[in-house]
């Protein structure tokens, strides 16, 4: 019996490195959980379109918005697990297994890890017609004039950041709902809201531009691409929020699909040319092992879990 077993194991498994060595005979679908524009979207495509390149296949983006991407998380962990579909996941697939009431998948059993991409701060933004210029300054209105001002929430991580800000630096701000940055970021230039924290890349370009203030980086030291714009902890305030970018699979996927994916996703993001293509997103690239992200990403889940409890912060 044990021998019959044995046998059965190895026939899968040469199977298995058969299917990889194959792979991929077709476009591969990159599901990205907020619409295109944003940050996370960005990061994407430059990593799906060398993807591609390294492993001779189309590597297309699916934008799947909505609910911080718990839409999307859905339809890759329901997804055959053939390397056919995956997941590029920001900071709030980690936070939404806390932050919502109920998701209808395991965040962590549901997946199988590729790889981390990498790591961006981000800025804090206000409308150009705010009478401030500096952090403080924004703090000193918001307290004068409690919940009178909005802030455009763009995903969970940057909602839970926002209200961390607010609750740290002593200040009541009303939470406006976009299903991604760059309309957040519209409102924001228009007035209709007054504050928007999101991705330095994407806000960057819009603050020299003179359609937003940047008034602060959430790093935890200045940004190279905005030396003249200050941490949020220069103001006085222990505050850093980054959000981090991954790659993953649906469960199930063969390890030697995973094998592979995760080799042609290390020697792009280690090529220097990405590296600087990736520079103006603010993004660090971080590529790691599977079982690195696994644990990586075990562990948000936890600190997250931990922040969601100690300020009571739940979805609408």
């Amino acid at each position: 019996m044990k021998k019959i077993a044995f046998a059965l194991l190895a026939s899968l498994f040469a199977l298995s490195n058969a299917v990889a060595q194959t792979y991929p005979t077709k476009p591969i679908r990159m599901v990205v959980g907020f619409v295109a524009g944003g940050p996370t979207d960005a990061v994407a495509r430059l990593y799906a379109q060398r993807l591609g390149n390294v492993l001779g296949q189309q590597v297309a983006i699916e934008n799947r918005g909505g609910a911080d991407g718990v839409i999307a998380a859905d339809l890759v962990a329901k997804a055959p697990p053939d390397g056919y579909t995956l997941f590029f996941v920001s900071a709030g697939h980690a936070i939404n297994a806390s932050f919502y009431p109920k998701v209808p998948y395991r965040t962590v059993e549901d997946f199988a890890p590729i790889t981390l991409v990498g790591e961006s701060p981000n800025m804090i933004t206000v409308t150009p017609s705010l009478p401030v210029n500096t952090l403080k300054e924004f703090i000193a209105l918001a307290k004068s004039k409690p919940g009178a001002l909005n802030y455009g929430a763009t995903s969970s991580p940057t909602l839970l950041a926002t209200e961390l800000f607010g609750a740290l630096s002593g200040i009541q701000l009303t939470r406006i709902p976009f299903k991604g940055a760059a309309p957040a970021m519209a409102a924001a230039m228009s007035g209709d809201v007054q504050l928007v924290i999101s991705g330095i890349g994407t806000t960057l370009p819009q603050v020299k531009g003179g359609k937003l203030k940047g008034l602060a980086v959430t790093g935890a030291k200045r940004s190279p691409l905005a030396p003249e714009i200050p941490t949020v902890v220069e103001s006085g305030i222990n505050f850093v929020a980054t959000t981090w970018y991954g790659v993953l699979a649906p469960a199930g996927t063969p390890p030697a699909i995973i094998a592979r994916l995760n080799a042609a996703s290390r020697s792009l993001l280690e090529d220097a040319e990405v590296k600087a293509q990736a520079a103006p997103q603010g993004v660090v690239l971080t590529p790691s092992t599977p079982e690195e992200f696994g644990t990586f990403l075990r562990s948000e889940v936890a600190l997250w879990a931990k922040v969601v409890k100690d300020t009571g912060i739940k979805a609408e």
